[in-house]
């Protein structure tokens, strides 16, 4: 494991779901680019609730597919959502999506194809 990807539970995935190992990845990267639009819009809107569900789902699909940094930064996201404590929001998101930024290229070298 490095600190980004779980490569063991990512493992355990391939192994779990064979052949649609690959659309299980181009769907997490594919829904996962647009839940950072959604957070950013959140954050951006200044709207706590809608950022804390964003952040929630996020964090669910990134602790399935196993990165780590990522779901945490989700989780602090929604915690912060949660609370109501957008002040310094955007300082978070960035990171959040540089964060996908930095798994999507690890993620896509895991594709078959």
């Amino acid at each position: 494991m490095n600190d980004h990807i779980d490569f063991s539970a990512l493992a355990e995935l391939r192994e779990v779901m064979e052949e649609e190992f690959d659309v299980l990845l181009e769907t997490f990267l594919h829904d996962s680019a647009e839940r950072v639009v959604q957070i950013k819009e959140a954050a951006k809107a200044q709207n706590a609730e809608a950022l804390s569900r964003a952040a929630h789902s996020f964090k669910g699909s990134c602790t399935n597919v196993g990165v780590p940094i990522l779901a945490s930064l989700c989780m602090e996201a929604e915690l912060k959502g949660k609370r109501g404590e957008l002040d310094d929001i955007d300082v978070l998101v960035d990171k959040i999506e540089a964060e996908f930024t930095n798994i999507s290229e690890l993620l896509k070298e895991q594709l078959s194809y």
